[in-house]
């Protein structure tokens, strides 16, 4: 981008035009105004800038220069003078606009027109090659109508003291009545007003008190709201004079009073009072009147709620260990709901001494923002004290500019206003507070006063920007447009009308707004309609609005239920449903989600492909409403299997994305956000799924456990590693704790069906995610079916079967059992390990061990396994007594940790006592207990932490006439071990040293013993041989089929004499073609090749390809160990693709 033109403009003739000329045909990306006196460029400080007035319009228009190719050259000459129109607003200062001319367009004239009398501007962009011009067209625009809207008359803006208006509690000294007490608090009381004052009101109103009725409870709701924001004193007055069990019952109770008791209870005071048990009884009944409304259930369940949750609030504020923070948040959530609550909560934390002072002496918080707490996401135990600290004071800061502007609106001071604004619109840009400020910016006040700042904004300002800012960023969010003054608001916006938001943005948000207007009826039709139209469905920025808006509008409806606590909302959805002569609303609920799948898994393809034409943020929006909405609806619909699939399969397509976009490493912290919302959406949508009833059996938790087991090893164009990893997220999700909610008796019934690709899933994974599955399995089995027996036996039985081949494979094979016995001891390591020990009692262990024994193999877990077998050594066999005897050993002469740690010569004299005599083998034990005696002599100074007693048991043990040699020992390591058991066996001990020193050493080279690998290397070359594709094999193309005319004889069945075909002249015909067989025949003449048939070009076209020396230019058919590989690393070969 580049400086195009630097110019200061004065309008010329009775129409204030002015026009700049390019040279040649630019890319204009944005004009920068300059205020007078402003120096534009450093470097030329001669050029000062020259703009008056202050603020105005600007009307810029550009001549469209079509950008085509050479071939249009001849219609260049054919271009209309067509211009493109952009209205700038000017506000003052320093400003850029952005220009956006997009790719297909150019232009060489730029006329401007407006209310100015000067202005300087710099217009940047590129320059572009002439090309010849497209024809284009204008629609002509009718200019907007605006109606006057007359105020309604109030008398008190006429009184001289007004604002300053209060109310007198004087009242003559007279008497009054409820009614009268009533309307004296419309007005606030003045802030010095007595304390004997406040009392003498609330004598009089108590005293005013009458028998119980409709209307008098509802007077005294109103004087306790009305009280709540004025001084703590006052409400503490009227607590104490009042007796409100005598006023409120459940027969006096209606809507209008429970209401006015909603927002009077936001007062600390009142709540403390209504908390009493007699007024929760009273709530109750009023719930269990056979004449209550929806609204009325609402009203009690939500007064209910906020008297508690008062409590909560003070306990995080004091941080006590046990505060429900999340609570606490959702308790201001619901706060910020209606404006009178708001300015009550907002007066009492501002008044309220201890209150204000638990906020203000607030811990100092170490992050950069505050959490967004009130989407009740996060866990309140992973939630400290500070962070909950800052939420509540950026809380109190939003909130109180709020107030600040809506003084500063009604003044009018414009300086303030628009600061206040500015402060706003740069909150609204931070995560955390934009949480805050989004829901508040929805009052109807502060709605209102937006709007009347967005409508005639001519000419334009700062603070009229900023207010349109304000209402785009409410528009992104769907929950705004349930709220029906917003939705008035952006229908009254008028095309053409507005300074920062453009026609293509107002006219999706208006579209989004209709939507919303209509209702349920307008939310499903706009949905069923984008599942009808498939993969051909087009998405863009409002299009996913529209859908957005749709599904808020239905979980309203449908959210509804809980509030109310009926049924309405879902007999609504479904009457809406019929209405649009449609039904399944729920599949088509899929369809939607899985169109957008599709769209988010092109930006994360492991091979090149189109990006998304829209953000990935907003995809990810809809995808995790559309979840939710499924998650609502499964309840109320019968599916299908295939239905539960495809649903399935899409989670866990978009949950692999996710992952990978929820990562810390991910720069755009709103996509990173969005990620997390849609991970916590799938979740949630698959245990709805799985704890549906068991009338549909095979669509609940079977079909979706056997979608993630064949679905996770199903890689298309994704990392397999991260593929497999997802699924079983999503599968221990499903199966998260102790199943609670899973239809009883479930695992008999639904493991069975799936144990086949259970197991080829269990062979995918990781040796710790095998544990982990494992173990939930055993959890929810509770030994009903052995599910964990059975796969420990099945992974020892194939370990086994891997011991066979080791040699002929190689590393990989061995890597392959070290692996296997991680996933054994990270089993037995447990504390619930006792079952996989027992299982290994009747698996093929002692297999394993030997073989790798007498292949001379080791591995940590290995000895980690024989420990904890020999724990309970009477339940083994001989043989592997034997091997964990010797496994052991092995373990003492590598010196590994975690054999050195458990007292090994303390578990092998333990196994071997419970062997007989005759089933020992002295001679081999003796040659493995010699070097490893050897190996804790040379490595140990002192000889402290060898457990002498074990050693001589041990030694005694294996004493043998015909055997006394000590192999691994040279003397001098004899006579320091001999040294060191005199000093340390006990006295009843010593006279068993003479047999011991019977024993000779007997020096010899230690064993060669080698560690199974932890890691597999592979070579570049392997690496790429297992990414090309394979060559294809070779074949005889079929003939070409010949019509009738060419072979009028083929016709013909002709059965020839047996002699001729015996010929030796003929054999030929029969010849099979073997590699360079045709290339040596085309060196001899066609008579001595006998044969009719031409050589096979294909076959050497194939050869080529396989002598071809780059692996890179040319695929390689994988060799050796590479098809051996383990199945983490096999996917391609378990899946067809090798």
């Amino acid at each position: 981008m580049m400086l195009l033109q630097w110019c200061t403009l004065s309008p010329a003739g009775p129409s204030k035009l002015s026009a700049i000329r390019f040279s040649s045909p630019s890319r204009v990306h944005s004009i920068k105004i300059f205020p007078t006196d402003a120096q534009p460029f450093g470097q030329c400080p001669d050029i000062i800038a020259r703009t008056e007035p202050e603020a105005f319009f600007l009307d810029v228009y550009f001549n469209a220069h079509p950008v085509g190719s050479s071939v249009d050259a001849k219609q260049k000459l054919k271009a209309p003078n067509a211009l493109m129109p952009t209205v700038i607003p000017y506000a003052g200062g320093i400003v850029e606009y952005a220009v956006n001319m997009g790719s297909e367009f150019a232009t060489r004239l730029m006329i401007v027109r407006g209310d100015f009398e000067t202005v300087s501007m710099a217009i940047y962009g590129d320059v572009v090659s002439d090309t010849p011009t497209k024809s284009t067209t204008y629609s002509p625009l009718s200019l907007p109508i605006h109606s006057s809207v007359p105020l309604q008359p109030n008398d008190d803006w006429e009184l001289p003291e007004f604002p300053h208006l209060y109310s007198d509690l004087n009242e003559e000294e007279m008497d009054i009545d409820l009614d009268t007490a009533f309307r004296c608090l419309s007005r606030p009381v003045v802030d010095d007003v007595s304390s004997e004052q406040l009392h003498r009101f609330a004598k009089k109103v108590s005293e005013a008190v009458g028998p119980r009725d409709d209307a008098q409870s509802y007077l005294i709701a109103g004087i306790l709201s009305r009280s709540a924001s004025q001084t703590p004193e006052f409400a503490q007055a009227l607590m104490q004079a009042l007796e409100l069990e005598t006023i409120f019952d459940s027969s006096t109770l209606d809507e209008d009073a429970l209401f006015t008791l909603l927002d009077a209870s936001t007062n600390p005071d009142v709540s403390r009072l209504l908390k009493a048990s007699w007024f929760l009884n009273v709530l109750q009944a009023v719930l269990a009147l056979p004449t209550v409304t929806p609204e009325m259930k609402k009203a009690c369940r939500r007064l209910s709620d906020r008297v508690g949750s008062w409590t909560v609030f003070e306990q995080a504020l004091s941080g006590v260990p046990d505060a429900d923070y999340t609570r606490a948040a959702l308790f201001l959530k619901d706060i910020g709901k209606e404006e009178k609550s708001f300015g009550i909560w907002l007066s009492c934390i501002t008044t309220h001494e201890d209150l204000f002072a638990r906020i203000r002496d607030a811990p100092a918080y170490e992050g950069v923002y505050p959490l967004d707490l009130m989407s009740g996401l996060n866990p309140s135990e992973e939630i400290t004290h500070s962070e909950f600290m800052a939420f509540v004071r950026a809380y109190v800061g939003v909130a109180s500019v709020l107030a600040v502007y809506a003084w500063s609106d009604s003044l009018p001071n414009l300086h303030c206003r628009e600061r206040t604004l500015g402060v706003l619109r740069l909150w609204q840009e931070i995560p955390g507070y934009r949480a805050i400020i989004s829901p508040l910016l929805l009052l109807p006040q502060m709605t209102f006063r937006l709007e009347c700042m967005t409508i005639g904004n001519d000419p334009p300002t700062t603070a009229g920007i900023n207010a349109e800012s304000l209402l785009f960023a409410l528009a992104a969010n769907p929950q705004s447009f349930l709220n029906p003054d917003f939705v008035r608001c952006v229908k009254g916006w008028e095309p053409w009308s507005l300074t920062w938001i453009n026609e293509r943005e107002r006219a999706d948000i208006e579209r989004a707004a209709k939507l919303a207007d209509e209702g349920l009826g307008g939310a499903v039709e706009e949905l069923v309609g984008f599942a009808k139209e498939g993969h051909d469905a087009i998405l863009d920025q409002g299009r996913i609005r529209a859908l957005r808006v749709a599904v808020a509008v239905i979980m309203h409806t449908l959210e509804d239920n809980i509030e109310s606590g009926t049924k309405g909302g879902d007999w609504a959805v479904l009457e809406a449903v019929w209405g649009e002569h449609t039904h399944g609303l729920l599949n088509y609920t899929i369809d939607v989600f899985t169109r957008i799948s599709v769209e988010v898994k092109q930006g994360f393809s492991l091979t090149p492909s189109p990006s998304p034409t829209i953000g990935l943020e907003p995809l990810l929006l809809v995808a995790n409403e559309s979840l939710y909405l499924i998650a609502s609806l499964h309840p109320l619909s019968i599916t299908t299997t295939r239905a539960v699939r495809m649903l399935v399969s899409g989670v866990l397509d978009i949950y692999s994305r996710t992952d990978v976009a929820s990562h810390e490493s991910v720069a755009n912290t709103a996509v990173r956000d969005a990620a997390f919302l849609v991970k916590h959406a799938c979740a949630n949508v698959l245990c709805a799924l799985s704890r549906s009833s068991q009338d549909q059996p095979k669509c609940g938790s079977s079909a979706v456990l056997r979608t993630l087991f064949e679905q996770g090893l199903h890689f298309d164009n994704i990392d397999p590693a991260k593929r497999v990893s997802s699924a079983l997220d999503l599968v221990l999700r499903v199966l998260a704790g102790d199943g609670d909610g899973l239809p009883a008796g479930w695992i008999p019934t639904v493991i069975p069906q799936i144990l086949t690709p259970l197991t080829l899933f269990f062979r995918h994974l990781e040796p710790m995610h095998k544990v982990q599955l494992v173990q939930q399995l055993v959890s929810l089995d509770r030994g009903v079916l052995g599910l964990g027996e059975f796969l420990v036996q099945d992974e020892v039985k194939r370990l086994a079967g891997l011991l066979k081949v080791m040699a002929e494979r190689g590393a990989v094979t061995q890597w392959e059992v070290g692996a296997g016995l991680e996933f054994v001891a990270g089993l037995v390591e447990g504390e619930d390990g006792d079952w996989c020990i027992s299982a290994l009692h009747q698996s093929e262990c002692g297999t394993i061990m030997a073989g790798l024994l007498e292949a001379g193999l080791y591995s940590k877990h290995l000895g980690m396994i024989a420990g904890r077998l020999a724990g309970n050594p009477e339940s083994l066999g001989i043989e592997l007594r034997l091997s964990v005897v010797t496994a052991l050993l092995r373990g003492v002469q590598v010196q590994e940790l975690s054999v050195c740690r458990m007292n090994a010569f303390g578990l092998i004299s333990a196994v071997l006592e419970t062997t007989d005599e005759k089933d020992r083998d002295p001679e081999r034990l003796l040659w493995e207990v010699g070097h490893a005696l050897g190996a804790v002599v040379e490595s140990n100074d002192n000889l402290s932490s060898l457990d002498s007693e074990s050693v001589v048991n041990t030694l005694l043990l294996l004493d043998s006439p015909s055997q006394s040699d000590l192999h691994g020992l040279t003397c001098e390591q004899w006579v320091k071990l001999c040294t060191h058991l005199e000093t340390s066996l006990p006295p009843n001990m010593l006279p068993m040293l003479p047999i011991i020193k019977g024993f000779h050493p007997s020096p010899s080279s230690p064993p060669m013993i080698s560690f199974l690998p932890s890691t597999l290397t592979l070579p570049l070359y392997d690496l790429i041989s297992l990414l090309q594709p394979l060559a294809p094999l070779p074949s005889t193309p079929p003939p070409k089929r010949k019509s009738p005319s060419q072979d009028v004889l083929g016709l013909v069945a002709i059965s020839p004499p047996t002699a001729v075909l015996r010929s030796p002249a003929v054999t030929g015909l029969t010849k099979t073609y073997t590699r360079n067989d045709f290339r040596e025949l085309r060196q001899l003449p066609s008579a001595r090749q006998n044969t009719s048939r031409l050589p096979s070009m294909h076959v050497d076209d194939f050869l080529q390809v396989e002598m071809s020396s780059s692996p890179l230019a040319q695929p390689v058919v994988p060799s050796g160990d590479m098809l051996n590989l383990s199945p983490s690393f096999n996917m391609g070969k378990e899946n067809g693709y090798i």
